[in-house]
């Protein structure tokens, strides 16, 4: 199932194009941190649709009452806005998609492989870089370093 996520996802990137104005309006409102805006647009195309993707998906998903708990629902926007930035370590280096998937199937395995496989870890980095609001780097570490938050781990394909 993981391996048919992979390749459905890697024929997306093929056709992504550039956002639409409603979707650029929709990241406007939950990034409301010119940092966070600034990173965001620094993703590649194809990552940026993506992760407007995952915000989609992750809004439905948390609007599943037996999906979430009560602490869960309370921490929805700083959620939404982990949907739109965690793939953000991948703007320090462009990586194809066909190196994407030679890196994730270990085909490829060097520096510039292991930076991307890392791109949450130096996701991180960018923040702290950026002097984004303490909040949303502790949340990021928490739910997607240490947890891997389990919505994002069913949202983001």
């Amino acid at each position: 199932m993981k391996l048919y996520l992979k390749i459905k996802r890697a024929i997306r990137f093929l056709f992504y194009k550039h956002l639409p104005v409603e979707d650029q309006i929709k990241v406007m409102q939950q990034l409301n941190d010119d940092n966070l805006l600034r990173l965001f647009w620094q993703l590649s195309m194809q990552d940026r649709h993506h992760s407007v993707e995952v915000l989609e998906r992750t809004i439905d998903m948390s609007f599943d009452n037996e999906s979430l708990t009560i602490k869960e629902l309370e921490s929805l926007n700083n959620l939404f806005t982990l949907s739109l930035i965690h793939d953000i370590g991948k703007s320090i280096s462009h990586f194809s998609w066909i190196f994407r998937i030679f890196s994730e199937l270990k085909i490829v395995n060097n520096d510039k492989s292991r930076l991307y496989l890392d791109h949450e870890i130096n996701g991180l980095t960018e923040l702290e870089k950026y002097s984004v609001n303490d909040d949303i780097i502790q949340y990021y570490k928490k739910e997607l370093l240490q947890n891997k938050h389990f919505i994002l781990d069913k949202t983001d394909y």
